[in-house]
């Protein structure tokens, strides 16, 4: 039950949660994790092994991770960066044959929910209240809020006063995509789908405080209204499987207004592990063929409060 992490960057606690799992399970089991220069992640310092790994969008990425796999005995694969997904996902009905099982969901899912636009579409074909992307920036209401097609960790985001701003960022990049701006409080939810696409574990976490797009400061709820709307919603992920993280805004009014979903672990998972969802444990008993049942003794009000840490390499030379 090795089990390896790409694109491993700073997620040492995800690589901490995942050794503490899998050696529960089986002690002789480790945690590899790759990156793109390991020497300078954390995470890969953290890890049992560590490896370089060539950019994810390189036409050889995929038989250097095959190849990885097959030499260090390999059986799970859990990818952490969006750009990854459609690609690996792309590789999983492959590795799967060779015993390798890559915990994405199906590659149109991922392609999907990659590009805002699409997610949009995706909100408003299945029925659920989503910011509404404008078109006209001439007759339009400000202010709204803008960002690109493709970014992730709030790259790009930013809130527009005036068409003259508006017209600026379009001028600078063309992906830019603009939406209503929605006033209300910001959840981000953790959950996980079964092979079936059912939920097992959903988590909402109420975040306090953002940095650098990840959230530094948050805390689990028990809103009966987002759980509910997390179930209707995972009825039309059919492809989807393994952690996912939702992010929404609820209004003074309660309604929730759903922004994007990541089919991947999201960035602040520790805080969900820590209050009982427990994800390796999940893909493990998937992996020994026990079937998951709906769960939802996880801990509530719950705060995280994150700060800086370090990772010390002794003796290292770039």
């Amino acid at each position: 039950m090795n089990l390896l992490i790409t694109s491993a960057g700073r997620r040492v606690s995800l690589v901490r949660f995942a050794q503490k799992t899998l050696k529960h399970f089986d002690s002789a089991s480790r945690v590899h994790a790759i990156d793109m220069v390991p020497e300078l992640s954390a995470a890969c310092h953290i890890a049992d092994y560590s490896a370089k790994a060539p950019r994810v969008t390189t036409d050889n990425y995929g038989q250097f991770l095959l190849e990885y796999c097959q030499s260090h005995n390999i059986t799970i694969i859990l990818p952490t960066i969006d750009t990854e997904l459609s690609i690996l996902a792309g590789l999983k009905e492959l590795f799967a044959k060779k015993g390798i099982t890559i915990i994405v969901s199906d590659q149109s899912l991922c392609e999907t929910f990659y590009l805002k636009s699409s997610t949009f579409d995706f909100f408003q074909t299945n029925g659920f209240k989503t910011p509404w992307i404008m078109t006209d920036l001439l007759t339009c209401q400000y202010p709204l809020f803008a960002k690109l097609d493709n970014s992730s960790c709030s790259i790009g985001a930013t809130k527009v006063e005036s068409i003259s701003e508006a017209q600026l960022l379009q001028k600078s990049n063309e992906r830019y995509v603009f939406q209503e701006l929605i006033i209300g409080e910001e959840y981000t939810v953790d959950f996980y789908l079964s092979r079936e696409h059912v939920p097992i574990m959903i988590i909402p976490r109420k975040r306090l405080e953002v940095r650098a797009g990840e959230v530094s400061k948050s805390v689990t709820c028990k809103d009966d209204t987002i759980i509910d709307t997390v179930k209707q919603l995972s009825k039309s992920l059919q492809g989807g499987w393994g952690p996912m993280t939702l992010q929404l805004f609820k209004t003074q009014s309660n309604q929730l207004f759903l922004i994007e979903i990541n089919p991947r672990v999201g960035g602040g998972y520790p805080l969900s592990f820590h209050a009982g969802m427990d994800i390796f444990q999940l893909i493990l008993l998937e992996a020994l063929g026990e079937k998951l049942e709906y769960n939802d003794t996880w801990e509530n009000n719950l705060m995280m409060l994150r700060y800086d840490d370090e990772v010390l390499v002794h003796g290292h030379r770039i």
